[in-house]
């Protein structure tokens, strides 16, 4: 028998030469019902039914076993455990049915608490001297578990070895993604912790205070006229960032609410418009240099100033001392 069914698309449609989009009804055939999930929704909603029936069943019996050693309400929770634990490592199976490795973890977890579950609710039938009782217990709880996933099984698709190749590759990819950006907040959130430190003990008061008017981070031509709490952060950030350019400690600061500019970092850092801090290159110098060969290195560079060469030295070699930072430098200068 034809079924028809009432649809809707828009059509154009103009009045006074002005054309709109309007909806317009109209009958078309209803395609012939699909048996097959019919079926299966029904199947799954059975499903989902006596798995709650099962629940109670399980969580009864195995409750009222633990409630020889322990207080009902304690003992009852934990009955509820055991099918909570092989419903979890089934759903966990379920999400990972495109990755074949932890599906089959899953899965095995899931089987084994199974047979937890069906072991405590025969022991229970026993010690409760109606074993028969315990048995058929245990075999709705096999029944329902199996069509649970027979079910599972029967919504999954399965994928050739090619596709199931290209999948994984795929999902390796785009988790080595989701982990690189996730080190990257942790590696931002820790430099500007460090900042933050490095601010707090490098920063100093000046003899007169900063200017009131003058706002924080501003320009300088003169280190000494830029406010030391700024002075003290790009310090902080040089030694911890190696090798950044101006741009990149600036942006780094602003983490740590430090507001500044590219002119005032280089004028802190002694830095030109020709020369990056990039050639300091500490990192390789951690393994092979004492403090006087960093020392050195960092006075030839053009570091004169005594707070960034203690900060860019203890980065290095984190034991040094600032009376030994001087004094070398001043034998080396």
């Amino acid at each position: 028998m034809t079924r028809l069914a009432q649809a809707t698309r828009h059509v154009e449609h103009t009045v006074n030469g002005r054309t709109r989009l309007v909806p317009e009804h109209y009958k078309t055939l209803k395609p012939p019902r699909d048996w097959d999930q019919i079926i299966l929704h029904g199947v799954t909603a059975a499903a989902i039914a006596v798995g709650a029936g099962c629940i109670a069943w399980s969580t009864t019996a195995i409750g009222t076993l633990l409630s020889q050693a322990a207080p009902q309400p304690i003992a009852y929770g934990g009955a509820g455990v055991f099918d909570t634990l092989w419903m979890s490592c089934i759903a966990l199976g379920w999400l990972a049915r495109y990755e074949p490795g932890k599906a089959a973890r899953a899965n095995t977890a899931g089987w084994l608490c199974f047979l937890i579950a069906v072991t405590a609710l025969i022991i229970e039938g026993y010690t409760g001297n109606h074993l028969a009782a315990g048995i058929v217990g245990a075999g709705i709880s096999i029944g329902v578990k199996t069509v649970w996933s027979l079910v599972l099984n029967r919504h999954a698709r399965q994928l050739d070895p090619l596709t199931q190749a290209w999948v994984e590759q795929e999902m390796d990819e785009v988790g080595g993604q989701l982990a690189l950006a996730s080190i990257n907040r942790r590696l931002a959130r820790d430099r500007a912790q460090v900042v933050a430190h490095y601010t707090t003990i490098n920063s100093h008061p000046a003899s007169d205070g900063p200017d009131p008017d003058k706002p924080r981070g501003h320009s300088a031509d003169n280190a000494d006229t830029i406010d030391p709490v700024v002075r003290g952060a790009i310090l902080a950030a040089i030694a911890t960032m190696p090798g950044a350019t101006p741009a990149e400690i600036v942006e780094q600061l602003v983490h740590a609410r430090i507001t500044t500019d590219e002119d005032t970092v280089r004028v802190v850092s002694g830095q030109t418009d020709s020369r990056s801090a990039a050639l300091y290159d500490l990192d390789e110098r951690r393994s092979t240099d004492n403090i006087s060969d960093t020392v050195r290195h960092l006075v030839r560079k053009g570091v004169t100033d005594e707070d960034m060469l203690f900060a860019l030295v203890r980065y290095v070699h984190a034991d040094a001392k600032a009376d030994t930072v001087k004094r070398i430098a001043r034998r080396v200068g």
